[in-house]
């Protein structure tokens, strides 16, 4: 249907409005979205003036920006001006107050000068200061002293007077006499120095102080410009710490408290504390503690919440900053500092030893241990084990305890203890020698609280006691450290000896005076004045390696310097000239790091290992009581040493000269080189490297005065004297009996008895006035030495037919020995001996053996017990005073028993029952015959293990008893040389293994002549732990990968080669035909014991068990063994599953 006209005349009207109004509106709103595409004409010139209003807005933000930068260049330049004036001024002002501060400086020097030689008297009457010479008078009436008055004064209307005197000499025997007026009964008169305005101010001010500490209650002592208080003198380098189980801290009443308050660090266990328990608790804690909570826990919704620790560190002791609280449950840590030494105390609480053991491994690290202190209540009970390894301890000891049961806990906790090398305070230390309880409850008394220490911190423990309390069936473990006064007690101590000059510097030095000195013909004292001389005008050095090159390039550097701020040198010569300086320190630490490692190479026993790393640690000797008098250490030794006041002069003997040759200088020199360094000298305070590092002349001196000595011209007086010097063994301090002697003697003394010594063991030798067994039951003789009769012992050697030129010359040396003991560099009246071999001299272990020598043919003509060896039967095995009676059946040793006393009692000695043991070697199983062994009335034990010659024996003869002695020994001495590692050589692997080498493992093989056919895992893992530490490596490293990358043999290589060895020796020198006789009963026992451990070590590398072929094929064995090791290790890192920690071990170059 199509549209009108009219109707699209009508469209059209309407379409055309539409778009006018459409148009209309954009004029008036141009910013509204438009639907018009955009070539509509309207859009374009809307568009270009926006172009254009937009391009205004930019250039003035522009101008905005331009001006705000401007203005901030202004007032930076601003600042910048006023900073640079403020340093100005404030370098000015501290210029100034430099220059202000030496003013007085000056000005109080100059004051101080001034009243150098014044005193100030108050309380004297008028009369008595009326002039300089009525003062005069009076001190010397008073004081007893003479002095001049130069000038005085009176201040303070009268009553003080100020007196100038003529000299600082005379002022200080006033100051010296003034205790005299404390005397006198009367009038106060009191004698000060004269002090300066500062120092009367000081004055005042410690004054004000010591009476404020004295109304709180702490004892105050003061003197000029000086206040000492109890807990600042004597006490400020000491720490006290208590570990206590106290079942429940809440509701303790006040004394409680107090107790707590006597110590520095207090940990707390078994608190039953909880967190919202806490909140409130803290509140009312003691305010001088800063303390610690580890809550308890509640295992049910009923009942007590269940263990928690709180640990208090008093706000006195320093804590190591960063180091926080380290704790676990059951396991808190707190690290304190005292002077520059780090204390890592931490509490226990052990529900489960193995938990705690982990926990334990875990928090402390073994090369990180530092001076560790752990305590607590562990819940273990360890009986008599745990019992403290001493340097050179010749018999396994059980420790001291009340408790002597021991259970499973308590077998964890002594494995943790001996892989550590720790030690247990309870029964091992001063104040509990009798390992007190430390739980007292209903359920019985036990001892299951422990303290443990490292190796580090041993020597300072002062004290250890279980206390008496009350509080709780728990006793506390109250530890308390050295302190700072008996130390410097120490330092007061002026010693005559020089020790350690002995560096190259020195000993040129040394020999240079030697050449300069001039003797005069028979004077032997002349040689030692002019040696002590000379050793005591010889410096110390700060360092061993710093000498005189080091010094000349330090002040050449710092003259350097001093030039270049002066403007007189370049920078560039101050760092040449400092360069110099570092490459000789290099030079000189790296000659002296080389020095020590021959040394360290050097040590071949345990003793001079502990040697070396008490010198290095600067370990001291315990402290002699000073309650013990002069007059009772002479008594007690005297007593001791058998010494006598008055004795009848015996007539001497005639002898020939010339009856044996004269000492010659071969013989001399062979002595002077065995003398050892280091040595303590006698009194006339010669060391050995005296002689060693002496020139031909002083040989040659030496060599004429022993040749007169030995003619018969005359036995030096002094050589006769010996210094007897205390040593603590154990109990109390104040008894001297708790105390042995050791006796330096002169050195000179000691060479020529190393001579007579070298010719009587030949003389004995050939005249078999010596038994073969000279080195099972053992007898130990008590103070054997001291207990010898002269008379018999040189009747004896004369009845062996010894040359009688030799027993008269012995004879000489002993006809009278004199004693005296010195303490703190004090020295007591001389006693004299007649009886017994002198202590520390070279001549007294021949002499002994020879003086029991007879033992084996007693034994022999009685024909009671013995051990048939072969061809050969053994009565005894001897060595210096402790001797091993042997015999097959009960019956027999008994029988030897008897004639042993009568022996004993022919020969004046007496047996230490309480040291001597015995012990039966069993085979198989089954229960013990318990058998009663006697010594006179006194029962002697029968133990399963002991020690002999440093080897530890056990009933049933194998080596394992042994091997784990030298695990814990290793053990330890790994965690005392780490600390000495660390500080000589750092990160040198190569020298680190050497310390390992040469301090541990020479330890370690003792005895590998007898147990080294047999792979030990314990010495194997031992050696793999310090190298994991070395490393640096996850502990959880197999040992075998450590191993091959670092390409170490194991301890199995070096012991298997010193048992071969050592069956070589006596098979090729046949030295002793007791030990050719065992060997050949060794090699009937094929398939049995040792024997067997031999055919499994021939039987891995290629050979037959029997075989024997000398050198080459030692050294073919061990090549094969070491060839065989590296196979095995290889092949179980091929077989080891993959182990993300062990991606990364090591890298050994």
């Amino acid at each position: 249907m199509k549209k009108s006209d009219s109707e699209s005349e009508r469209d059209e009207d309407h379409k055309r409005k539409t778009e006018e109004g459409r148009e209309s509106e954009e004029r008036i709103n141009p910013f509204r979205k438009s639907k018009k595409v955009e070539r509509s004409p309207v859009k374009k010139a809307m568009d270009e003036e926006m172009k254009k209003m937009l391009e205004k807005i930019m250039e003035d933000v522009g101008e905005i920006k331009e001006e705000n930068r401007k203005m901030s260049r202004e007032l930076e330049q601003l600042k910048s001006m006023m900073r640079e004036k403020e340093e100005k001024w404030e370098r000015e002002k501290m210029e100034l107050k430099e220059k202000m501060t030496k003013l007085e400086e000056k000005m109080e020097e100059q004051e101080k000068r001034v009243r150098k030689k014044n005193i100030v008297v108050t309380g004297l009457d008028e009369e008595e200061c009326e002039n300089e010479k009525k003062l005069e008078k009076w001190m010397k009436a008073e004081l007893e002293v003479e002095v001049r008055v130069k000038e005085m004064y009176k201040i303070n209307g009268g009553k003080m007077i100020v007196a100038e005197l003529e000299s600082w000499g005379e002022k200080r025997k006033v100051m010296e006499n003034k205790r005299k007026l404390r005397e006198k009964k009367g009038k106060r008169v009191y004698i000060e120095d004269d002090m300066t305005k500062k120092e009367r101010d000081t004055q005042k001010k410690l004054r004000t102080l010591a009476k404020e500490e004295r109304e709180k209650g702490l004892r105050v002592k003061g003197r000029k410009g000086k206040t000492n208080m109890e807990r600042n003198k004597g006490e400020n380098e000491q720490i006290r710490i208590v570990f206590w189980n106290v079942a429940g801290i809440k509701n303790k009443e006040n004394e409680f408290w107090k107790y707590l308050g006597e110590f520095d660090v207090v940990g707390l266990v078994e608190t039953w504390v909880e967190e919202k328990g806490w909140e409130r608790l803290e509140k009312r804690m003691p305010k001088e503690f800063e303390w610690k909570c580890q809550y308890a826990e509640r295992e049910s919704k009923k009942g007590r919440a269940k263990g928690g620790i709180i640990m208090g560190v008093k706000k006195g002791l320093e804590e190591e900053n960063g180091s926080g609280v380290k704790e676990e449950r059951g396991f808190m840590e707190r690290t304190v500092k005292r002077k520059q030494r780090k204390w890592r105390i931490v509490a226990i609480y052990s529900r489960s030893m193995k938990e705690t053991k982990r926990i334990i491994e875990e928090r402390v690290k073994e090369q990180e241990e530092g001076t560790l202190v752990i305590g607590g209540d562990f819940n273990a009970r360890i009986g008599g084990k745990g019992r403290r390894m001493e340097e050179q301890q010749a018999t396994i000891e059980r420790r001291p305890t009340k408790d002597g049961i021991e259970n499973a806990e308590g077998r964890e906790l002594v494995s943790l203890v001996e892989e550590r090398g720790w030690d247990v305070l309870n029964g091992n230390c001063i104040g509990d020698e009798k390992g007190e309880y430390t739980y007292i409850g209903s359920r019985g008394e036990t001892v299951i609280d422990y303290v443990m220490v490292n190796e580090e911190p041993w020597n300072k423990i002062e004290e250890f006691k279980v206390g008496e309390r009350v509080e709780s069936d728990h006793m506390s473990l109250e530890v308390r450290t050295k302190g700072r006064e008996k130390e410097r007690r120490m330092k007061d101590v002026k010693r005559k000896i020089v020790k350690n000059i002995w560096t190259e510097e020195g000993k040129e030095k040394y020999r240079a005076r030697l050449r300069e000195a001039k003797y005069e013909e028979g004077e032997i004292n002349e040689k030692k004045k002019k040696e002590i001389e000379i050793r005591e005008k010889m410096g110390l050095w700060k360092n061993e390696w710093w000498d005189k090159e080091c010094r000349e390039g330090k002040q050449a550097a710092r003259k350097k310097l001093r030039n270049w701020k002066k403007e007189k040198a370049t920078k560039e010569e101050y760092k040449r000239a400092r360069k110099r300086y570092k490459l000789v320190c290099k030079e000189k630490k790296e000659k002296k790091r080389m020095e020590e490692e021959m040394k360290m190479k050097g040590i071949k026993t345990e003793e001079e290992v502990w040697r070396y790393i008490n010198r290095e640690r600067k370990k001291k000797g315990e402290i002699v009581s000073d309650r013990i008098t002069m007059e009772e250490w002479r008594k007690y030794f005297s007593e001791l040493l058998g010494g006598e006041e008055n004795r009848q002069e015996k007539e001497k003997r005639q002898h020939r000269v010339g009856e044996i040759e004269e000492i010659t200088r071969e013989e001399l020199e062979q002595q002077l080189r065995k003398l050892k360094r280091k040595k303590a000298p006698g009194r006339d305070g010669i060391q050995n490297e005296s002689w060693i590092y002496g020139t031909e002349r002083e040989v040659d001196r030496l060599l004429e005065i022993m040749n007169g000595v030995w003619k018969g011209e005359g036995f030096p007086q002094e050589w006769k004297e010996g210094i007897i010097c205390p040593i603590y063994k154990k109990g109390e301090k104040d008894t001297a009996s708790n105390y042995r002697g050791i006796t330096p003697l002169n050195t000179a003394y000691k060479v020529y008895a190393m001579i007579v010594e070298e010719r009587l063991m030949k003389e004995m030798n050939e005249r078999g006035a010596l038994p073969d067994g000279q080195a099972g039951f053992r007898k130990d003789l008590k103070a054997a030495f001291d207990n010898v009769e002269r008379d018999l012992l040189w009747e004896y050697l004369r009845k062996k037919g010894i040359n009688e030129h030799l027993v008269t010359k012995t004879e000489e040396i002993y006809e009278e020995t004199i004693s005296r003991v010195r303490v703190d560099g004090r020295v007591s009246e001389c006693f004299k001996t007649y009886k017994g071999v002198r202590q520390g001299c070279p001549l007294s272990p021949s002499l002994f053996a020879a003086f029991i020598g007879d033992i084996e043919e007693m034994f022999r003509k009685g024909q009671a017990g013995g051990v048939v060896v072969g061809k050969e039967k053994v009565w005894s095995l001897a060595y210096a005073d402790d001797l091993v009676v042997l015999a097959r059946e009960e019956k027999g040793m008994k029988e030897m028993l008897g004639n042993m006393e009568k022996y004993m009692r022919r020969k004046k000695l007496t047996v230490n029952v309480e040291k001597s043991k015995m012990m039966v070697f069993r085979k198989g199983g089954g229960r013990r015959k318990i058998n009663e062994w006697r010594w006179e009335k006194d029962k002697i034990e029968e133990v399963k293990e002991f020690k002999y010659l440093g080897y530890v024996m056990n009933e049933r003869n194998t080596a394992a008893a042994h091997v784990r002695e030298l695990v814990k020994k290793a053990n330890k001495i790994i965690g005392a040389v780490w600390g000495i590692g660390e500080r000589k050589f750092g990160h040198d692997f190569r020298r680190r293994i050497m310390m390992f080498d040469s301090l541990v493992k020479s330890v370690m093989m003792y005895g590998a002549e007898i147990w080294g056919w047999r792979e030990q895992e314990g010495l194997e893992g031992v050696q793999g732990k310090y190298l994991k530490w070395v490393l640096g490596v996850d502990r959880e490293t197999p040992g075998y990968i450590v191993m091959e990358e670092t390409k170490r043999d194991g301890i199995r290589i070096e012991a298997g080669k010193r048992a071969i060895r050592f069956e070589e020796r006596l098979i090729e020198r046949g030295e002793c035909r007791i030990l050719q006789e065992c060997l050949k009963e060794k090699r009937k026992e094929i398939g049995k014991g040792v024997w067997k451990e031999r055919e499994a070590y021939f039987e891995r590398n290629g050979y037959a068990g029997a075989e024997q072929g000398g050198r080459a094929m030692t050294d073919e064995l061990v090549q094969r063994d070491r060839d065989v090791q590296v196979q095995e290790r290889r092949t179980r890192i091929r077989e080891s599953r993959y182990n993300g920690k062990n991606v990364s071990y090591c890298c050994v170059i």
